[in-house]
């Protein structure tokens, strides 16, 4: 932070650096200026003035001219004849008279008058003098040409064009001029001559000298009192300076404490000035009181957000840790669900393949207790052709031995059946016991559909071998009808044989019965099974959508808790500087004199 500055002792200002004197100095040379000017004016006024006053004199030398153009016209003719006859003839000496009076004046050095027509002498253009003044007669004879000087030649030119002409200074062998010069013309406009006056330029510019000096001497009086009365002004006015310069020296310094000056009760701007000066000061004063303590407290601030960034570091730290421990387990966690998925998959699969398995197993079932019943029913039908044919029967004893064999061989298979219906029992048990188990790879049910395959082929098989022996009980009915009057004791035996056909006939209906049931309870619960394994299915992909979520969350998580960290660090750094500028801060105000 920048000190304030130390200047040296500056409580006194020499005069000729001081506010008073420059102001003093900028008015007086603006004054000088304004003087000047003045003057410049004031001569350019004279200037004019003079000019009027030499058109006046030419206008009151010219009114009686124009009165008196009969004796100027008389003039022109005698003097051609007698260049004396400004002594003789009586017109001619009223017009000289004139031109006497007129130069006698103490501005006017030459009166004259010129013919009105040019001519040329010595290749020049010139005019013939009529009349002029006496003194003159001795250098230039009434009726001599006279060659003018370009000046005068330029106003006689003007003066024959408006009727009034003046020059500038000029020379010419004479001496050094000013002259106005008009044209007299008749009541018809007629020129008949031009009338003019010489002005000695000395006499003029002696007097322009006078008026000169008399605004300068003005001018410096004028001035001399002006800076008298600026610079008496101006240091009552820069009065209220001194104090506050006081006052700004020692705020300089650092001491703020010299404020309670007291205000100004003047209305003009430097007693505003020191007024809102002091206001400045005091409130700079309670401003950098402020700053102290903020200073102090930005101080403390600083310590307790180093604190808290430090303990926030560690703690991200360890955030960071863990969200990247987290994240590890859940890729393994989204990795094992993935490979679950693919399991559950396979074992949905195999549980369907079970199902429809099952569903045809239980389809062959039903068929062959279709053609049980059709076959009890057949054999109603015979026993009832024995009953009424009971006379025959004994003749189809023979007959009815062998089918009382092939009876036996039905109740062979019967058991046959019986069995297998006890080994598909058992094995649907086991697809059951597969089926809760169907959590590690669902192999067990790719074997219990095989037996369940070979049991229904079993099934159909014994059905068919039944089918068999009935057809043969069936022809060997009939040969048992063609030897049925061959004893009634045989057809009685046969009837009882036929009547114990029947039962085992109605047992193994309800034996096949019993197996189509449990094979339908069979399908329905791999149909069942196939279900839940889809929504566990369904359960675990969603669980792996959920882990991969999470993976990326943590993912996210822990690049947001490194960013954090670099965070806190940067906070840190940036409270240990805030911490170095509130010292510095509090050093800068211990500066201050409050």
């Amino acid at each position: 932070m920048p000190q304030p500055q130390k200047p040296g002792n500056t409580s006194s200002v020499s005069y000729f650096r001081s506010i008073v004197f420059k102001i003093s100095a900028l008015t007086a040379t603006c004054y000088i200026i304004l003087c000047v000017l003045l003057t410049f004016i004031s001569y350019t006024q004279h200037q004019g003035q003079m000019t009027d006053e030499l058109t006046a004199m030419e206008e009151i030398f010219h009114a009686p001219l124009v009165q008196k153009i009969a004796s100027i016209e008389k003039s022109k003719v005698e003097l051609k004849k007698n260049q004396e006859a400004y002594k003789t003839v009586p017109e001619v000496i009223e017009v000289q008279q004139d031109m006497d009076r007129v130069s006698a004046s103490e501005l006017v050095e030459n009166a004259y008058l010129f013919y009105p027509d040019w001519i040329t002498s010595d290749g020049e253009p010139a005019l013939l003098n009529l009349l002029s003044n006496s003194n003159l007669y001795v250098d230039e004879k009434p009726a001599e040409p006279y060659v003018p000087v370009k000046e005068l030649r330029d106003a006689l030119e003007d003066a024959e064009k408006t009727g009034f002409g003046i020059t500038g200074v000029y020379k010419d062998s004479l001496g050094t001029w000013v002259s106005a010069v008009s044209a007299i013309r008749d009541k018809d406009g007629k020129l008949v001559a031009f009338a003019g006056l010489d002005y000695d330029y000395s006499i003029l510019q002696k007097q322009m000298h006078g008026y000169l000096m008399q605004s300068i001497w003005t001018g410096l009086i004028a001035l001399a009192v002006g800076m008298a009365f600026i610079s008496t002004v101006v240091r009552l006015l820069m009065r209220p300076v001194r104090p506050l310069l006081k006052l700004m020296q020692a705020a300089s310094q650092g001491d703020l404490s010299v404020a309670d000056m007291p205000y100004s009760r003047r209305k003009d701007e430097l007693a505003l000035l020191g007024n809102h000066f002091k206001e400045m000061i005091t409130n700079l004063r309670s401003l950098v009181q402020h700053i102290g303590q903020a200073a102090q407290q930005v101080s403390s601030a600083s310590e307790t957000l180093i604190a808290g960034a430090q303990s926030s570091s560690a703690s991200t730290e360890t955030v960071s840790g863990m969200m990247g421990r987290l994240a590890t387990q859940s890729e393994q966690q989204l990795q094992g669900t993935q490979e679950s998925s693919l399991a559950m998959n396979e074992m949905a699969v195999g549980i369907q393949r079970v199902a429809e398995s099952a569903g045809q197993a239980t389809d062959l079932s039903e068929h062959a207790h279709v053609r049980t019943e059709e076959g009890n029913e057949r054999m109603q039908s015979n026993l009832k052709q024995i009953t009424e044919a009971l006379g025959s029967v004994q003749q189809a004893v023979s007959a009815l031995h062998s089918l009382k064999q092939l009876s036996e061989e039905i109740g062979d298979i019967t058991v046959l059946i019986s069995t297998v219906t006890k080994q598909t029992n058992l094995l649907a048990l086991n697809a059951s016991i597969e089926a809760v188990r169907a959590g590690e790879h669902g192999k067990g049910f790719v074997v219990v559909s095989g037996e369940i395959r070979k049991l229904a082929d079993q099934s159909k098989q014994a059905t068919e071998r039944i089918a068999d022996l009935v057809e043969r009980v069936q022809s060997e009915t009939e040969a048992a009808v063609v030897a049925m009057d061959r004893g009634l004791a045989e057809v009685e035996a046969m009837q009882a044989v036929v009547e114990q056909t029947d039962g085992t006939f109605k047992a193994l209906a309800a034996t096949v019965q019993q197996v189509v049931d449990q094979m339908a309870e069979v399908s329905a619960v791999s149909e069942q099974m196939s279900a839940s394994s889809e929504e566990v299915l369904a359960g675990i992909v969603e669980m792996a959508d959920l882990t991969r979520m999470t993976t990326e969350l943590t993912q996210t998580v822990a690049t947001a808790s490194e960013r954090q960290l670099a965070t806190i660090a940067q906070v840190s750094r940036t409270a240990s500087g805030l911490s170095s500028m509130s010292t510095e801060l509090q050093e800068a105000v211990s500066r201050f004199k409050v």
